[in-house]
């Protein structure tokens, strides 16, 4: 298998670019992503150093624009296309597979459909020409000398690794489109049931509130409004009174599994939604946006402890 050539290159070489400009991409965009945060933030789809976004666009301008290497005006528009097809088909693709916009640039002046822009697709152009008058050469000065050997077994195992990473990746985030949908059926029973209480005056607060309270915020709200009605509930007839309690006790359960499904997400989870600051479900972004919001409050929480301590 290392041995098999494509373009009259082997495929342990091909291998070994795409590692590296994988890493290097990763690290490009950790940095970045850090820096504008204020936040160390491992940035990438998969929990590893790696991007293998990086990597494919790398590989594909390596095969296709070494033969117009001498070639600046080249080298530019040809790694301007290439990198803005590669970013534009994955982010297509992952929009079709996860229900979900990774990054966006529909901001940015002359885009298209936010999946690639005019500005960043003439970065790629410029970091095409750094990349191959300056990177490359050295990249193939390194992967001449590893050891085929030991270089042969350190891809199989690496090669073992991306998989393992990409699958339980994938399986995080289609649990996370799950406990999305859950949470925007609950949210919507738990709205609906508010508003037979006299909790809130009209279903424009509750909305309201909705958008602008995190669960946690949300469930004391809610238990001092009921600290408030219970002398009120106190003097209801005994079958009335049980028809509230009843109400109280639903509604008490579902904000309480709310607040449990918002606060509890699994690490890689947390570092995709840190990692992807502009990451936005196409069917349930209410709920994303509410789960951002509790995790930004819990972070929060967390650094005052440290700090009082």
């Amino acid at each position: 298998m290392w041995s098999t050539h494509l373009f009259g290159v082997s495929f342990f070489d091909l291998y070994v670019y795409f590692m590296i400009y994988s890493f290097l991409g990763w690290l490009m965009e950790s940095i970045y992503v850090s820096v504008k945060t204020k936040d160390l933030v491992n940035r990438g789809f998969l929990s590893g150093p790696f991007c293998p976004i990086y990597g494919t666009g790398a590989l594909l301008i390596v095969l296709t624009l070494t033969p117009v290497v001498k070639n600046l005006l080249l080298l530019f528009l040809g790694g301007f296309l290439i990198a803005t097809v590669v970013e534009y088909l994955i982010g297509a693709a992952l929009e079709k597979l996860f229900h979900a916009t990774w990054w966006d640039y529909s901001k940015m002046p002359f885009n298209i459909k936010g999946r690639v822009c005019l500005e960043r697709s003439a970065e790629w152009g410029l970091l095409s020409v750094f990349m191959m008058r300056v990177l490359q050469p050295a990249i193939v000065n390194i992967t001449n000398a590893i050891p085929r050997t030991w270089g042969e077994w350190l891809g199989t195992i690496l090669l073992a690794y991306l998989v393992v990473d990409s699958t339980i990746t994938v399986l995080n985030v289609l649990r996370l489109n799950e406990k999305l949908a859950t949470l925007s059926e609950a949210h919507a029973v738990l709205r609906e049931k508010l508003e037979n209480t006299k909790f809130y005056g009209t279903r424009k607060e509750i909305v309201a509130r909705f958008e602008s309270m995190t669960a946690m915020e949300m469930l004391r709200d809610w238990k001092e409004r009921l600290d408030e009605q219970q002398e009120e509930i106190e003097q209801m007839w005994t079958e009335e009174r049980l028809r509230w309690e009843y109400l109280m006790n639903d509604i008490r359960e579902k904000m309480e599994y709310r607040m449990r499904a918002l606060t509890k997400m699994d690490r890689t989870q947390q570092r995709l939604l840190r990692a992807f600051p502009d990451l936005r479900s196409l069917s349930f972004n209410d709920e994303l946006k509410a789960w951002k919001r509790e995790l930004k409050e819990r972070k929060k929480g967390n650094n005052k402890e440290d700090v009082s301590e």
